[in-house]
């Protein structure tokens, strides 16, 4: 069994985050998120009974998601993000992260909703006030396509999206 590389604590961001337990080289392998995989309808139906958090569900597919355990659901946010997610679920280290720093993806790199089937749900589409402190802070986290242009340009030409993300924006 290998030694874990993340822990939770509390974050200054939201609540708690996952933090570093040793220094993590770049393109390291941080974390996989994981979770009971759900189709859109079934996250709808979860977050109508209450069940779930309209925040919580990691988007793996256009119809696909990941109902996320409490490791997964702990990553914040952050407008300057230190790992990127690849394939379907790995959050990959982007540059050298410091043992003791919180680890953080850009959450708007998983987002791309089917608005109609959301809103005849009676739902409007999660967004969130960002907290995240970055000087590049965007004050929102939405969907990839209301990131600016050079922005979505960068996530795209460094493959830092998954699967799903990159084939519609390739």
């Amino acid at each position: 069994m290998s030694t874990p590389l993340v822990n939770i604590e509390h974050s200054p961001i939201a609540g708690v985050g996952v933090f570093a337990l040793q220094v993590i080289a770049k393109g390291t392998v941080v974390h996989r998120m994981a979770g009971e995989v759900a189709t859109l309808d079934e996250i709808i139906l979860r977050v109508q009974a209450g069940a779930e958090a309209a925040a919580d569900p990691f988007q793996i597919g256009d119809d696909l998601f990941i109902d996320l355990e409490e490791t997964s659901r702990s990553f914040n946010h952050s407008c300057n993000p230190n790992v990127h997610v690849r394939g379907n679920n790995e959050l990959v280290a982007l540059r050298p992260i410091a043992a003791g720093e919180e680890i953080t993806y850009d959450y708007s790199t998983t987002m791309k909703y089917d608005a109609e089937k959301i809103r005849a749900a009676g739902h409007e589409l999660w967004t969130c006030t960002c907290a995240c402190g970055a000087a590049n802070c965007r004050g929102i986290i939405h969907e990839f396509k209301t990131l600016p242009q050079d922005q979505q340009d960068y996530y795209v030409m460094n493959r830092y999206l998954p699967d799903f993300m990159l084939a519609h924006y390739r």
